[in-house]
């Protein structure tokens, strides 16, 4: 009786700590979201409100399923997939706004800076990009590897959601809230515009394998800065952080996500090598954005585990499977 007591409660402790946690995450939007807002409305920026609605929709179905999981018919799993992937979604787009705002302050570049440190890591990104523009084949594979990142950060909330391994589904979406918030903070004080932009070469050169990010692509960055775009829809929404590249710092949660997962981990260490290896030739980046990305990676997984940790002492919420 005493352990059938002792379970309840530590499973009564795991939910009541995962509801604080998802608690901080909501928090954590919202604040954005009044953020995003604020500036808006204080600045002469304009925003497609009707752009929300799509984003909004999927992210109230989700959590409907999350609710219906919860009391209807509880299936703790399926229950936090559901949260945390709205969580995301709701996030991301959030975020994203963001990473806008900030980009039109204006802060000086520096890629000089950044093409000084590829120089002395030996790193030539025009020698790089010719090398695969030589061989068309690679070219292919680099931009096929490339536009997989976010679906994949997709398919791992939703596989250790299947899984029941509902800690690392929760640990890996804090995670990329923490990185892209990184990600943002850092490009707001040190910007960069990339090796693309910055060393502008030919555009018969920049387009020779049709790279996922070009000098157009680019534009609205500078435009952003001059104050020529004013106007931003989640509709039509661009990456515009170089340094760090958050393109890698997502393929490097990924992997780390996946580390003692067995058979799971060395295809995904392979695909989301490979991304990395692409991000100079289809996201027009500096070696250095690339790496500071991995290492934007491992600050916001320390921390994440760091916090899950504290999770554990304060209330177990951190250990284990859910079936």
């Amino acid at each position: 009786m005493t352990e059938v007591h002792s379970a309840g409660t530590a499973f009564s402790s795991i939910g009541g700590a995962t509801e604080r946690q998802t608690i901080a995450k909501v928090f954590v939007v919202a604040a954005i979201i009044a953020v995003d807002w604020l500036w808006i409305i204080a600045t002469d920026f304009r925003f497609d409100i009707m752009s929300i609605g799509k984003p909004a929709a999927i992210v109230a179905f989700l959590m409907m399923t999350a609710w219906f999981y919860r009391v209807r018919r509880p299936i703790r799993k399926f229950e936090i997939l559901c949260t945390e992937t709205a969580l995301l979604l709701a996030f991301s787009a959030a975020a994203a706004v963001l990473s806008y705002l900030v980009a039109s302050l204006d802060m000086p570049l520096i890629d000089t800076q950044l093409l000084a440190v590829d120089a002395a890591l030996g790193f030539d990104w025009i020698a790089y990009v010719d090398f695969v523009n030589e061989r068309p084949w690679l070219g292919t594979v680099s931009s096929a590897v490339y536009v997989t990142t976010l679906a994949q950060v997709a398919l791992v909330v939703v596989l250790f959601g299947v899984l029941g391994d509902v800690d690392r589904a929760r640990r890996f979406v804090t995670a990329v809230m923490l990185g892209a918030l990184l990600c943002i903070f850092i490009s707001a004080v040190l910007p960069s515009a990339g090796a693309l932009a910055t060393l502008r070469p030919s555009a018969e050169f920049a387009a020779a394998n049709q790279p996922v990010v070009d000098l157009d692509y680019k534009q609205t960055f500078f435009d952003l800065r001059s104050g020529a775009e004013r106007f931003i829809s989640l509709e039509s929404l661009r990456g515009l952080i170089a340094f760090p590249s958050y393109h890698c710092t997502l393929s490097a949660l990924i992997v780390i996500a996946f580390y003692g997962m067995g058979r799971w981990f060395w295809p995904v260490l392979l695909l989301n090598t490979a991304v990395i290896l692409a991000t100079p030739i289809d996201g027009g980046h500096h070696l250095a954005d690339s790496l500071g990305g991995v290492i934007v990676a491992l600050l916001a997984w320390k921390t994440a585990t760091s916090l899950s940790r504290q999770g554990v002492r304060d209330g177990g919420f951190g250990s284990g499977t859910v079936e």
